[in-house]
């Protein structure tokens, strides 16, 4: 019997304490390497563009790899990297929704992608479905940002790219130490429905009004006369209006979008890892921003 007592101790700390009797947890995400994410979830956005959802596990006691993630996430902004396992190559995105998971049941993270004719991945993305695994790694530490570094931030971003604005904008305005930063964002498109991210950050600037701004400009189909649209593309114009009052000791310029956007706003960031950011050109250069203030997604 005390053999039998003894035993019945032993597994019941080993559950208690350790997750031995626990089933294994699918879809963990890691830093370090790529593993298989099941798609749950997919919405079409547009024509062209769709939010997919997969599903994220984790352990009932976190191990190296959620804390490894949860420390990245905890710095700033951040991306996860997508294989296209077929022909072996990747792209990052920035996630727009993020729940861990935990005890209670698996998480998700959701990624708004545009097809492109020539994009890899984003095709592979568009032809998953609900169901498929698609291989992912990260969180990916892109930008650093803590609470009450700067006074305002400036975004420019398009289409898609907006993707990484929204993402520091809702843990900015959702940060209760985070009081006094202001956001201000030129958001353009080819088409008023190509502003994917238009009513979440209505919705965002309508709880947190003045301290989130943001212009909208589509390069055709914006009625005329309708001032929540304007005619027109982020150009030397449009992004001088948007960083009038810029003070490079207290202030900082993000950009993200297509390579014609960022060529004329700020020019292409080189591709590669550790290419860095490549020089400052177009429109931020003209105005005199200094390029120590400027990122480019």
């Amino acid at each position: 019997m005390e053999a039998v007592g003894a035993a019945a101790a032993a597994a019941y700390a080993l559950h208690l304490f350790t997750d031995v009797f626990e089933p294994a947890v699918e879809g963990r995400l890691d830093p370090a390497r790529y593993t298989p994410l099941t798609l749950v979830e997919r919405e079409a956005l547009t024509a062209d563009t769709a939010r997919l959802r997969f599903r994220v596990g984790r352990p009932r006691r976190p191990g190296a790899a959620e804390q490894a993630a949860d420390a990245v996430v905890a710095q700033g902004a951040w991306a996860v990297d997508v294989k296209d396992h077929l022909v072996q190559t990747f792209r990052t995105y920035t996630p727009v929704g993020w729940e861990p998971g935990g005890p209670g049941g698996p998480g998700c993270i959701d990624l708004v992608v545009k097809r492109y004719a020539g994009g890899s991945v984003s095709r592979f993305l568009h032809g998953t479905r609900v169901g498929d695994q698609v291989e992912v790694r990260g969180p990916i530490l892109t930008w650093p940002y803590a609470a009450g570094r700067y006074r305002r931030l400036f975004m420019v971003a398009g289409g898609t790219g907006a993707a990484p604005m929204v993402q520091l904008a809702e843990r900015i305005l959702g940060d209760p130490a985070d009081t006094a930063t202001r956001i201000s964002l030129l958001y353009g498109a080819q088409t008023p429905a190509d502003l994917v991210f238009r009513g979440r950050l209505d919705a965002l600037a309508a709880r947190h009004a003045g301290r989130l701004d943001v212009a909208y400009v589509a390069e055709r189909g914006a009625p005329a006369g309708q001032p929540l649209v304007q005619a027109g593309r982020p150009d030397a114009a449009s992004v001088g209006a948007l960083v009038r009052g810029f003070d490079a000791a207290t202030d900082a310029v993000l950009v993200c979008g297509p390579e014609p956007m960022m060529a004329a706003v700020c020019g292409v960031r080189p591709v590669g890892v550790g290419r860095g950011q490549g020089p400052l050109r177009g429109a931020l250069r003209d105005l005199g921003v200094e390029p120590a203030s400027v990122f480019k997604f």
